[in-house]
This record gives C-alpha cells, sequence and structure tokens, in this order.
C-alpha cells in the first residue's frame, strides 16, 4: 500500500485531516511463543467486537468490549507530547479532552470495523519489542469508493495490570499516536486547549457522536 493511502486511511482513524508523521521503533525480537500472547489477546477481543457489531449489540455491550481493548489514557497523553507534557497543555481541561478524544477513538475504531466486516481480518504475525511492547500485524480488506482495498493494520499493544491493551494502531508505518500529537500540537500552538476541544468537539459532531 503506497504513503498517501496509508495517511488517508490513518485520517480516517483519527477523525482529522492532516499528514501523518511516520512511527519508527525497535521491534524486532522473535515471536512469543507463550499462550497469554498479545496476537491471541488481540484477537480475542477484536474478534468479540466484531461479533457484537455483526450481531447489531447494543452500544452499551460493544463499547464496554472496545474500552477493555484500546488504552485511551496512554493515547490521551502520547497525543500531547507525553506524560510530562500533558498536563502543561491541557491544564483544567485535561479530563474533558480525554473524555472527547476517547469517544472519538472508540467511533472511528467500531467505524473501521463496520466498514471492513464483510472480510475477515488475516493476523499475520506478532514481533516482541523493548519494554514489553508487542507489535501485531493484520491486514484487512475495506471498501472505500466503490473499490475494494487491503490495508496493513499493526497494533501496538503493552500490558496494564496484567491485562494486554492497545496503545498505538499504525497504518504503513504511519501512527495514530503521532498523528494525533502533529495535529494536535499545531492547534495548541494556535489556538491552545480551547481549540483542541473544539476541534473534537466537531469531529464528533460529523460522525453524529
Amino acid at each position: 500500500m503506497n504513503r498517501l493511502r496509508a495517511r488517508v486511511f490513518t485520517a480516517f482513524l483519527t477523525g482529522l485531516v492532516g499528514a501523518g508523521l511516520t512511527f519508527t521503533t525497535l521491534l524486532s525480537a522473535p515471536l512469543a511463543q507463550a499462550e497469554d500472547s498479545a496476537i491471541e489477546a488481540f484477537k480475542a477481543k477484536h474478534e468479540t467486537v466484531v461479533k457484537l457489531v455483526k450481531e447489531r449489540a447494543s452500544d452499551d455491550k460493544i463499547q464496554a468490549k472496545v474500552d477493555g481493548l484500546l488504552d485511551y489514557d496512554w493515547l490521551a497523553k502520547a497525543a500531547l507530547g507525553g506524560p510530562d507534557n500533558f498536563s502543561k497543555v491541557c491544564g483544567e481541561r485535561c479530563d474533558e479532552f480525554e473524555e472527547l478524544l476517547t469517544k472519538l477513538i472508540r467511533e472511528n475504531y467500531l467505524r473501521m470495523i463496520r466498514k471492513a466486516e464483510k472480510h475477515p481480518v488475516e493476523y499475520v504475525g506478532q514481533v516482541a519489542g523493548r519494554n514489553g511492547l508487542y507489535k501485531v500485524t493484520t491486514r484487512v480488506k475495506i471498501q472505500k469508493n466503490g473499490r475494494e482495498q487491503t490495508v496493513t493494520v499493526d497494533y501496538v499493544m503493552h500490558k496494564v495490570d496484567g491485562t494486554w491493551h492497545v496503545r498505538d494502531i499504525i497504518t504503513d508505518d504511519v501512527s495514530l499516536a503521532r498523528t494525533y500529537q502533529y495535529e494536535f500540537n499545531k492547534i495548541a500552538k494556535a489556538e491552545g486547549i480551547g481549540g483542541i476541544i473544539s476541534k473534537l468537539e466537531e469531529k464528533l459532531a460529523k460522525l453524529g457522536a
């Protein structure tokens, strides 16, 4: 998949328009063989969400399963430049920012699932990285502009309180967390946290969330 298509797909995930940044990390160790592997945990959780979506389950049920998979707290802090920078950017509106970003990430993750629900996900493998990180690689077919496209999506996973969570989603080396960081950094310099929150509210309104 070319770089332009990767950026388009990542913009779809973020719900924001703008160029993504290349995400680089060392993920070169052999595949883990433990039963409690990242790829098995991701597959189980992701397939549960897919099943609920196909069954047209209640929003509460779907939301609970998505929230058990995605690490919104890590993504929120990464989006504002990391834990040390987080409160400096969002100040007294940190809770508001994280709540809105959580809703946006959740809605766009579910939109991606619905867009690809006619096609099964191909689980390619996992690679171990530093500090307990694992990259789970998948391929999925989506319909875009009436055409079928195959997209490679990597999920960077880590354990939180002993449970695997996704802390980043990467499309052809374009990182969701880094894309948020790039977008929000530009807005923060010009408009502060108020501008970021307004942008999130605007995107959620367009999604009807």
